[in-house]
């Protein structure tokens, strides 16, 4: 097992090093003028954008700027952001960290992903246990029909569905993002909600503020996972193991959860790892429905200036969503090997047969 760990984190390591070659290669060749960040380019003369140009490190090679930027990383830190740059009192340049900033929004999209996936799981069990215990009946194909509902229907929409009901016209659920362990009022939404007084308090209203964006999140994986699941239980039900059980008499409902539901869940997990980049993206839609201000609002920052893109900030979100990424895909790999020994890695092509078994 130590071994078996030992491969996947230098497996991570090796990725993450690839990645941010990568994407510091691709980004840092983009075709803007980042002088512009600190100095009028319309009015400048070109000393002071030669100046601009070595505050910000612009005059060396990319070569050696790669290098800088990752002797910075493996510190982590990040750099400052382009659009909060400025001059201080002490003639300095001063920028935000775009550490704090990306971790800030993380923690955001974090909790959506996080809460979403148990919304998700919670749902997808129990119509996966039912359309199970009686396939092909008519109940079987409602909750097949029903459920391709969700992945059918963009997120986007969804959410302004749940938003206009739930917040606007019901006023059951409220919007923004309240802080797991902080007390200041969420930002808000302020095309759907007015302006409120109330702050937060801690864990239950942070669950209460996002419930309606875990339920969009979960609505549009529900479909997939659902019937993932369903497939992988119908052909754990047909196993020998599953009829000696009934044999000896064991109800239908002590086979379907204690016995076939464990064999399913491994698979389970290792989906979830797979689906971590969809649901990141998907994530940004949710961001946007429900004015929460994550990821997905940190990019829009990024890539909507005046002045350019925000290659530092950018640089920043790539490379924290991609460990968050590799580090779930890794951690689903040890999950998998603790659940099942015999499993020596995530097997592609075994989820995918699972996948192929839904047509």
């Amino acid at each position: 097992m130590a071994r078996f760990i030992a491969v996947r984190l230098i497996t991570a390591v090796c990725l993450l090093f690839a990645l941010s070659m990568i994407t510091f290669l691709v980004y840092a060749t983009i075709p803007i003028e980042p002088a512009g960040f600190l100095v009028d380019l319309q009015h400048a003369k070109p000393a002071q954008i030669a100046a601009a140009h070595r505050a910000l490190g612009f005059d060396h090679s990319i070569y050696y700027r790669y290098w800088v930027y990752i002797s910075h990383l493996v510190r982590g830190d990040f750099g400052v952001s382009w659009t909060s740059l400025g001059i201080g009192y002490d003639g300095q340049i001063h920028g935000l960290p775009v550490r704090g900033m990306v971790l800030d929004a993380a923690g955001v999209t974090g909790s959506v992903i996080l809460g979403g996936a148990v919304v998700l799981i919670l749902i997808a069990v129990p119509l996966a246990l039912v359309s199970a215990r009686v396939p092909r009946s008519i109940l079987d194909r409602a909750v097949v029909a029903v459920s391709l509902i969700g992945i059918s229907t963009h997120p986007l929409v969804i959410g302004l569905v749940l938003q206009s009901l739930f917040s606007v016209h019901w006023r059951i659920f409220q919007g923004g993002y309240c802080d797991l362990t902080g007390t200041t009022p969420p930002p808000l939404n302020t095309h759907f909600i007015t302006q409120q007084v109330n702050p937060c308090h801690g864990p239950v209203d942070w669950a209460s503020h996002l419930i309606l964006p875990w339920i969009t999140f979960a609505l549009f994986f529900v479909a997939l996972y659902m019937r993932v699941l369903r497939a992988r239980l119908l052909e754990t039900l047909n196993t020998h193991y599953i009829r000696t059980a009934r044999a000896k008499g064991a109800g239908e409902a002590r086979v379907l959860v204690r016995h076939a539901l464990p064999n399913v869940i491994a698979p389970t997990i290792v989906m979830l790892a797979m689906d971590a980049g969809t649901a990141i993206g998907i994530s940004i839609y949710i961001e946007v429905v429900y004015g929460l201000q994550g990821i997905g609002h940190l990019v829009l920052t990024a890539l909507s200036g005046e002045r350019g893109f925000d290659l530092p900030l950018i640089l920043g979100v790539m490379f924290i969503s991609a460990t968050a990424i590799i580090a779930l895909n890794a951690l689903a790999d040890v999950i998998a090997r603790l659940i099942d020994p015999r499993i020596t890695s995530i097997s592609r092509a075994g989820a995918g047969g699972v996948r192929s078994g839904l047509a």
